[in-house]
């Protein structure tokens, strides 16, 4: 088992460092180092999000709610940054935890299919929002100055502060994970979620917590990429709901759940960023890019489809 992960983590890094190289072929400016910080600045917010789709994704899920939590909690932070940035903070986290618990209930204890429940959720909140920016969410769509600075401030080329907030969690996320039995539970679900639940474990409380940590994820994710652009529209994270997807599954995690790692999401996550830089220099469309990383989701369902099945 070591050994297929290691070969697999040698594969992605191989990958990346040929998209690095191409990139930096047809852009010379890519291979310096305020270059460099700028697309880990950008990665930060696609890694938090992939880590939030990595938990989901392990239990057999997904969450295709996640660019409009993001969303959202990025738009209660500047509406309601006049109260404070505590208070606008807290009442980021309280509505990521009820979505994501509606989610994981829904899911956990209703047996809606993941997929369904979480597209309606979007489908909701965009509602929501769309009527809420003119009436009871009417305010400030500019971000306070110092999640700002932290989204994108510099520390030293190339070190900036998402990066190191990404580093921080994405360790914790990681360490979850891999050391502790709420990960071990999170792969048993995936692996055989009737089995699990035969050998005494509450599967319908795992999937609420799954869901709740993938909300509070993206809402991170969200408010960061409202600070790196500095003010907050309806459409700040729609573009990173597929990206997201395909980080994770770039990275080997099954969407049958049960087989994965967020380092593996973690490189997908910088493919995609050093490839995102590649096709905006080569002045390609957003249509496109969505294009690209779909393709990528399909080819690498397929493929993880096939394994499942032989298996």
């Amino acid at each position: 088992m070591k050994l297929k992960i290691n070969r697999s983590m040698i594969a992605l890094w191989i990958i990346l460092a040929l998209t690095f190289l191409v990139t930096g072929l047809v852009d010379s400016y890519f291979f310096s180092i305020p270059s460099i910080g700028i697309t880990l600045q950008l990665a930060a917010p696609l890694g938090l999000l992939a880590a939030g789709q990595t938990i989901v994704m392990l239990t057999g899920g997904i969450d295709l709610s996640l660019a409009m939590i993001a969303t959202g909690a990025a738009y209660i932070v500047s509406v309601k940054s006049e109260s404070g940035l505590l208070i606008s903070l807290a009442y980021a986290l309280i509505f990521c935890v009820v979505v994501g618990a509606v989610n994981g209930i829904a899911v956990g204890v209703f047996g809606v299919n993941p997929l369904i429940m979480t597209l309606s959720m979007s489908a909701i909140l965009i509602g929501v929002f769309t009527v809420g920016v003119s009436t009871f969410l009417r305010g400030s769509s500019r971000m306070p100055d110092l999640l700002i600075t932290a989204s994108s401030g510099l520390i030293l080329d190339p070190i900036t502060w998402p990066l190191i907030i990404w580093i921080i969690v994405g360790g914790f996320v990681h360490f979850s994970l891999t050391r502790t039995g709420f990960g071990r539970v999170i792969y048993a679900i995936g692996d055989n979620a009737k089995a699990a639940r035969l050998a005494g474990v509450k599967v319908w409380q795992v999937q609420i917590a799954v869901y709740v940590s993938c909300a509070i994820l993206g809402g991170m994710a969200g408010i960061m990429l409202g600070g790196q652009s500095g003010a907050v529209a309806i459409s700040l994270a729609n573009s990173y709901l597929l990206p997201s997807v395909a980080a994770v599954v770039i990275g080997g995690t099954s969407i049958m759940g049960g087989m994965g790692s967020y380092s593996g999401s973690v490189m997908g996550a910088l493919i995609l960023s050093v490839l995102s830089y590649l096709l905006a220099t080569l002045n390609s469309s957003e249509a496109f890019k969505q294009l690209v990383y779909g393709g990528i989701v399909l080819a690498l369902a397929w493929v993880y489809s096939s394994i499942s099945e032989r298996k």
